[in-house]
């Protein structure tokens, strides 16, 4: 007797699960979705979400709400998604690099990725591209490397927050071509960029989306792109293996994320419909003005780029940006 009753019990429990599970998933959306960018507006992050909210909602059939949460290094943003209900009505756009790179230069105590739901990648582009303006004596890499080391420790260079992989970016670059650069932290691409067309920076590290538009309107140019070969859109910008600098990062991704514990079902849903809104025309048109590529990866492949990334460049964060 005793068997029977805990055989219904499990069975039920099993039913409702299912139940709910299935059912969630099919009525998912039923309100307007929350996206958490962790980065100041106007920077990659945020024209890239904005982008995917016009598609995405549409695939979703559900209105998509943006919201700005740069403080802290991304912490406050991710700090507000890892405490929201695992429903999909809150998730956030940041790339895994990110992440990883912010918690070896002591901003998280411990491993955010491994908590947040992956649910898709949806853009590819260089991990850094050296900017100045159109005015700026640097014409090229080496005219600033000779102005570095006739004016030793005047050099700045602007980048978003401090102890990231851009940053880390910025200090081997220095180490290799011998010379000392103060990196100056805004909270995102957009701040960093009216900084360097006001003056208060020589130079700026940024991703090429950031870049891009003010080099094609010939405000600025760019001296050197972290990636494993010249860009297409700006094929007279070298890149760091080229210089010297130093072995290519690999690509930096913009990825979708959720609270912990989301249901896989509704991780599939949310996961097919960015597969679908990256395929759109205006996506991929949006990403070749960008100078990016738009790639889709599922949770599985990101799991792998994930544990790449914090094997191969972890341990140059660590060492580069050790905790207190």
């Amino acid at each position: 007797m005793k068997s029977k009753k805990v055989f219904w019990a499990i069975f039920i429990g099993m039913f409702f699960f299912v139940f709910t599970q299935d059912g969630f998933a099919q009525s998912y959306p039923t309100k307007p979705i929350r996206i958490v960018v962790p980065h100041g507006s106007g920077g990659s992050a945020d024209l890239v979400t904005r982008m995917m909210q016009k598609l995405l909602g549409k695939e979703l059939n559900t209105p998509i709400v943006v919201e700005n949460i740069p403080a802290g290094n991304t912490k406050m943003g991710a700090m507000e998604v890892m405490k929201a209900q695992p429903d999909g009505y809150t998730l956030m756009v940041v790339a895994y690099t990110v992440l990883i790179g912010y918690y070896y230069s002591g901003t998280y105590d411990f491993k955010t990725w491994e908590k947040l739901t992956i649910i898709a990648s949806m853009q590819d582009m260089p991990y850094g591209l050296f900017e100045v303006r159109a005015d700026s004596p640097f014409k090229t890499w080496a005219d600033l490397v000779k102005y570095a080391k006739e004016n030793p420790g005047k050099l700045t260079c602007g980048g978003p927050g401090a102890g990231g992989v851009q940053n880390l970016n910025v200090i081997q670059a220095s180490k290799a071509a011998g010379i000392t650069v103060k990196y100056v932290p805004f909270p995102g691409g957009g701040p960093s960029g009216v900084a360097l067309l006001g003056g208060h920076v020589d130079f700026r590290i940024c991703l090429t989306p950031e870049a891009y538009p003010n080099i094609r309107a010939g405000r600025t140019r760019g001296l050197a792109v972290a990636y494993a070969t010249r860009l297409p859109e700006m094929p007279d910008v070298p890149t760091f293996k080229e210089l010297g600098l130093m072995d290519v990062i690999p690509p930096l991704s913009y990825d979708l994320w959720g609270p912990p514990n989301m249901p896989e079902k509704l991780v599939n849903q949310i996961s097919k419909a960015v597969e679908k809104a990256v395929k759109y025309p205006e996506f991929n048109e949006f990403c070749k003005q960008m100078a990016s590529q738009a790639v889709f990866k599922d949770a599985q492949k990101m799991k792998e780029n994930m544990k790449y990334f914090d094997e191969k460049v972890g341990p140059l964060l660590a060492a580069a940006f050790p905790r207190n």
